[in-house]
């Protein structure tokens, strides 16, 4: 039985965070030395200004995962062009799925290599490096309790006429039983910040 997680006095606030989808690459790098490890890390922190980027493993094994917008695909090209200039062992994917991360765990055991947290869909279980849609929940000082990822095929399956309905929809088709989110009255609370932002109270 999943554990349960009324939504009770604790909960006062809901917002749902979309995210954009994209293009997607995973890059694996072999390095020599704490240095070169360094010098790999150093590269996709300076994209985090053009892309959304994700550290799979640290140690002799660096891998990252990006997602990029269709009119960024050059960067990703770009990026395997400069590593594979640099590096002896480099190994590109441009997707993100099962195969790669069970390679990505392989390697990993094989250099002693650390595996970071990746997040994983809290419907499905599919791991999800960029969920597609994130929802928390908040209490009354504002700082967040539950924070829930959604993949892109379970956002979808959770269509609903209006977006109170579909935060319902995706809360009560989570592995994590939320209780009486079925009968909780959402109460839009605009921000610019956060436009998908509701207050909670139970009927």
């Amino acid at each position: 039985m999943p554990a349960k997680v009324g939504i009770d006095n604790t909960i006062r606030e809901i917002c749902v965070d979309p995210q954009p989808n994209g293009l997607r690459a995973v890059y694996l790098v072999e390095t020599r030395s704490s240095e070169e490890e360094q010098e790999v890390e150093n590269i996709f922190s300076a994209l985090e200004s053009q892309l959304e980027v994700r550290q799979l493993t640290k140690g002799k094994l660096v891998s990252f995962v990006v997602q990029a917008h269709e009119s960024d695909a050059e960067i990703i090209d770009e990026i395997e062009d400069v590593l594979k200039k640099s590096y002896v062992f480099v190994v590109t994917q441009r997707s993100f799925d099962e195969l790669i991360c069970r390679i990505i765990n392989e390697l990993s055991r094989q250099t002693d290599s650390k595996v970071l947290p990746i997040p994983k869909c809290n419907i499905c279980g599919k791991i999800e490096p960029f969920p597609s849609t994130v929802v928390n929940l908040s209490g009354e000082d504002g700082s967040v309790l539950v924070s829930r990822n959604y993949c892109a095929c379970c956002t979808a399956e959770a269509c609903a006429p209006n977006n109170k309905d579909f935060i319902k929809s995706l809360l009560a088709a989570d592995k994590r039983n939320f209780g009486k989110i079925e009968r909780a009255q959402l109460v839009r609370h605009r921000s610019r910040k956060q436009p998908l932002r509701y207050l909670v109270s139970l009927i």
